[in-house]
């Protein structure tokens, strides 16, 4: 034995627990007149059994850690994000709370875990320098479209800079401390460059014409289907902070169609199953200098010679005319932070307007990006550093990394239109975002976007919408027949769960079985303190399984017929199939030759488990051995077992069959008992699909001698609790989802025979001190305790001054 605990009141020599033990003694009532003990009042009934307590958990690469421990983990890796010089240098990502999702990513899928790792972002903007050391250990790949060209260093590269604010990892820390470098939102993925050929365009804000519109429709048709068939197919995200100006106002749908049809059906994707979606810059037209005469169908949006962009720019605004759009297109204004230290619509923003419902806002003004272009001290060309940039076109990439982290973290199991629509959902629409109008849907909040939301729920059918129970009230209260063997076979498998907008969260399947607990120390010393069985109240049928000669004698002569009270819950007296029961109300017959029989149920009794039944006993007078059987049955449970929430509800018949014997060998009483039982069991709307028939079995051996003809006595037990020998559960469990929304489930085959064999070993002695006053010594050593192999042995030492009064 490695170790052994000493619980209920160690003995620290003789008198002090003798002293402490005085207190606890069970207080017996008697009437008035003659010595000796009187019968005595049944003692307080113990507490009722406790709920199912669920123990929800979060499933960590660390461990399933209870939501505190998780919550203090996940700042801890916040902090360590919050402290790196490339994270401190751009304010927008703490502004969309990127440490939070960074950190819970890394407890989903491994500490360190890059954002965004193993994707492939899509951009279509001016080229990129494929040797910035931002973009150092990644792949890069560019195409150069038709017209372009590549980016040559010689005037600042706007897609370096675009592609920085998705995917940027600067390594060296001087690099980093020289020019103020910053990281991406989705820092572990790679990039694909389309690169187009784009004009500067100065004066005067001019709407594009229907004529120019449809002269570029050819050419940006090719485009999108380009992109979209890039590698097979690979792209599911691509920023364009590049586009034309006219905001969407100014068009109509049949204009939209006639002029841009061929790129309209091209962004369509008609036929697809799962749509690439298009990040797009709203627009930096607000406040622009105008000349209303360009403008004539809409002059309120030039007022005073100043553009009023109270509506997102034609292709970023196109779901707002063109409905097969929706869903996969997303347009993004920009913020910058204000004296309070919130964060307002920037000045030059286009605001959402009537493009709203596909509209979200981002860090937009002093976004710190990657440069690539001439020399600010010489220009020559090909310098590579950092600058501060201003617009949309940095906004937008924080909405296209966002979405890149969103698909890593949830194992790719969301559709890409599933991804947007959670992420305008858990953008913050509080305080000022509350304006639909400037703000869409609000601010992005990456950390929302990776947190549940609403209540948790185990899908019970085949789709994710389909039936299903909280998760916060699922859980296992396991039986001690049971030990662990349930208990290993759920540990390290994982359980998802789907919030209020279908999202799959995984949790450790084996946090929410609870393995039975043996009894506390108060409640063995009061088990042990009791009257003694000669002693009990009238109506109070205590069966000891093993009995010694005389423990168990049936006073049947007297009442034949008896109406009382089944209690089994005294520890360590009853460790056979009855012992299910607990309390119950019980009707016992005596009959002729040995034979009895009794029935008992808790059904209606405040706080039991429902649970009936009946027993048969027959052993002829003097017989050393006798038979007993029965057949309990257990309405919401299995062998004292209890399920909640996604667990369903299981129901449970015990037949068991046994023998009993008793006699004596000089001046030892012996007794004990043999029980062998079958269970057939059901579960139902739950995550247990079937249960086998199981086998069970429990025994005990009891030695008792008198010590003097005063009443001391020394007595000796061996006993074996109820166990399953022999039997399977095949459950269920729900995994994740297909991107169409089905469950994913993997089938579970877990034996429930558990690893060990509890086997107690018992020792009490107990003396007269004098006609009212007994002192009581015992020890209980338990090897295996609740079934488990890996458990510690457990010793328990009782000791206790009972008084009669």
């Amino acid at each position: 034995m490695r170790s052994a605990h000493c619980r209920a009141m160690q003995l620290l020599g003789v008198v002090a627990p003798m002293l402490v033990a005085a207190a606890l003694v069970s207080a017996c009532g008697g009437g008035g007149g003659g010595g000796g003990p009187q019968a005595t009042a049944p003692p307080p009934p113990p507490p009722p059994p406790p709920p199912v307590v669920t123990q929800d958990c979060v499933q960590t690469v660390l461990g399933c850690l209870a939501q505190a421990q998780y919550e203090t983990k996940r700042e801890e890796i916040e902090d360590e994000h919050n402290d790196a010089d490339d994270f401190k240098n751009q304010w927008g990502l703490d502004a969309i709370r990127a440490d939070r999702a960074w950190a819970q990513l890394e407890l989903q899928l491994g500490i360190g875990t890059a954002p965004g790792s193993g994707q492939t972002v899509g951009v279509i903007d001016t080229g990129i320098d494929t040797g910035h050391p931002v973009f150092a250990g990644k792949i890069v790949t560019e195409q150069i479209v038709s017209g372009s060209g590549d980016a040559a260093g010689d005037k600042r590269s706007h897609g370096t800079a675009v592609a920085s604010a998705i995917v940027g990892r600067p390594q060296d820390a001087d690099f980093i401390e020289k020019v103020t470098a910053a990281r991406g939102v989705a820092w572990g993925a790679d990039v694909a460059m389309f690169a187009i050929a784009t004009r500067s365009v100065g004066g005067n804000y001019v709407p594009i014409s229907l004529t120019s519109l449809d002269s570029a429709d050819d050419r940006w048709a090719s485009l999108v289907n380009r992109v979209i068939g890039w590698s097979n197919g690979t792209i599911d995200f691509v920023n364009v902070s590049v586009g034309f100006n006219g905001i969407i106002e100014l068009y109509s749908e049949q204009e939209l169609r006639s002029n841009f049809g061929d790129s309209i059906a091209a962004l369509a994707q008609s036929g697809s199953t799962d749509k690439t979606v298009f990040v797009w810059a709203a627009g930096n037209a607000h406040g622009d200098p105008c000349n209303p005469n360009d403008f004539p169908t809409n002059t309120d949006l030039c007022v005073g010679r100043d553009v009023n962009a109270r509506s997102v720019e034609i292709l970023a605004g196109l779901p707002a005319k063109i409905s097969e759009l929706r869903g996969h297109m997303i347009a993004v204004v920009a913020v910058a932070p204000d004296s309070d230290g919130d964060y307002e619509i920037a000045s030059f923003s286009n605001r959402c307007g009537i493009a709203a419902r596909w509209c979200i806002a981002a860090p937009g003004q002093s976004i710190r990006l990657a440069y690539f272009g001439p020399d600010p001290d010489d220009n020559s060309p090909g310098a590579r550093g950092a600058y501060t940039g201003i617009g949309t076109s940095y906004a937008a990439p924080m909405v296209t990394g966002a979405l890149a982290v969103m698909k890593h973290y949830f194992r790719n199991q969301l559709s890409n239109t599933a991804l947007v629509s959670r992420l305008l959902e858990t953008a913050n629409d509080r305080g000022r975002y509350t304006d639909s109008a400037t703000y869409g849907h609000g601010l992005l909040d990456l950390g929302a976007a990776l947190t549940p939301q609403g209540t948790q729920r185990v899908a019970l059918g085949n789709r994710v919408r389909g039936p299903g129970v909280d998760l916060s009230g699922t859980g296992l209260a396991l039986g001690g027949a049971l030990g662990d063997g349930l208990a290993r076979a759920l540990a390290g498998q994982e359980i998802a769960a789907f919030d209020a907008l279908g999202a799959p969260f995984w949790h450790s399947l084996g946090a929410f079985a609870r393995n039975a607990e043996g009894p506390a120390p108060m409640t063995r010393l009061r088990g042990f303190m009791a009257e003694p069985e000669a002693a009990r109240p009238s109506g109070v049928w205590r069966p000891a399984f093993g009995a010694v000669a005389g423990d168990d004698a049936a006073d049947a002569a007297a009442a034949p017929l008896k109406l009382g009270l089944l209690d089994t819950s005294r520890p360590g007296r009853t460790s056979g199939h009855l012992a299910l029961a607990g309390q119950a109300l019980a009707l016992r017959a005596a009959g002729q030759g040995g034979l009895s029989a009794a029935a008992f149920s808790s059904e209606g009794l405040d706080g039991r488990a429902p649970v009936s039944g009946a027993a048969l006993s027959w052993r002829p007078a003097e017989a050393p051995l006798g038979l007993r059987g029965g057949y309990v049955r257990e309405r919401a449970g299995l062998l004292g077992t209890r399920a909640a929430g996604a667990f369903g509800r299981m129901a449970a018949g015990a037949a068991f069959a046994g023998i009993e014997g008793s006699g004596e060998i000089g001046a030892w009483r012996l007794g004990g008992g043999a029980e062998v039982g079958t269970v057939n069991a059901s579960a139902q709307r739950g995550l247990i699909a079937d249960l086998s028939p199981l086998t069970t079995s429990a025994f005990a051996l009891r030695a008792e001698r008198a010590l003097n003809d005063e009443g001391g006595a020394l007595s000796f037990s061996l006993s074996q609790p109820l166990r399953v020998e022999a039997g399977r559960a095949r459950l269920s469990v729900p995994v994740g989802r297909t991107k169409d929304g089905r469950v994913l489930r993997r089938p579970l085959a877990a034996e429930l025979a558990p690893s060990g064999r509890q086997i107690e070993l018992a020792a009490a002695w107990r003396r007269p001190l004098a006609a009212d006053t007994e002192l009581r010594l015992g020890a209980v050593w338990t090897r295996h305790p609740g079934h488990a192999a890996a458990a510690e042995p457990d010793l328990t030492l009782l000791a206790g001054l009972r008084h009669t009064f």
